[in-house]
């Protein structure tokens, strides 16, 4: 039986923050800022995000808050939180490669404010005591098994909430084209605060095979209506 060579868990070249980066190379969602001096081959600003640009525009300030941030996936956000001079930050990722590279950047982008934890923020949170200044949920409530009570749940420990997510419109979803509206199994409905919410899985297909897959942990993801997101929230 042939071995491999231990030396092929090395590096020989001189170290460099792009060596790291390396590591993950064709799995990044992230494009770097330019004063990080390094490549990772993609395209989304999430290190320039205006989602969080947007946040502030609505007067909502980073600035010496504890904040909770559910799936961080490359810490372009933290890094932009940290930025703001957040307090501290809390961030929790279930994928594990996300969260290697997650401490990666935050060598890189000399995070200070951040601690991130490896594990699934729906676990957290239903045993969670601690109180948040804000809570940061961008592109993780469909990807939630029980996205109704990860609201509540978020709801319940923070003040402040910022939420970027998508939701089941469709007319919407038929812009797009019929092949995406598909993707939708079957509809089915559960009780909460004594009203009937609907949802709607939404197949992850072929994408949940890839490396750089960033979805949840199930077969697919639950879109909720908007209406019952903003009940949610009350």
């Amino acid at each position: 039986m042939s071995k491999s060579s231990p030396s092929q868990n090395y590096i020989k070249s001189y170290p460099t923050d792009q060596n790291a980066i390396d590591i993950f190379k064709s799995e990044w969602s992230s494009k770097f800022p330019e004063s990080f001096g390094i490549e990772s081959g993609a395209v989304a600003d999430l290190f320039d995000d205006q989602r969080i640009i947007w946040a502030e525009e609505k007067d909502i300030s980073f600035k010496d808050k504890s904040i909770l941030e559910l799936g961080p996936l490359e810490a372009g956000h933290t890094w932009m939180m940290d930025q703001r001079g957040a307090r501290e930050i809390l961030a929790i990722e279930a994928h594990e490669r996300a969260y290697l590279k997650c401490l990666v950047v935050k060598e890189i982008g000399k995070i200070s404010s951040a601690r991130f934890l490896h594990g699934n923020f729906d676990e957290y949170l239903t045993t969670n005591k601690q109180k948040f200044d804000i809570c940061l949920a961008s592109g993780v409530l469909y990807h939630s098994p029980d996205p109704t009570s990860l609201l509540e749940q978020i709801c319940n420990c923070c003040g402040t909430i910022i939420l970027w997510t998508h939701y089941f419109d469709k007319a919407e979803i038929l812009k797009h084209g019929p092949e995406l509206l598909e993707r939708f199994k079957e509809p089915y409905s559960i009780s909460y605060k004594e009203l009937n919410v609907t949802h709607y899985p939404f197949s992850y297909k072929e994408e949940a095979s890839k490396d750089a897959f960033c979805g949840g942990l199930a077969s697919n993801s639950i879109w909720l209506e908007k209406s019952d997101i903003e009940l949610g929230l009350e």
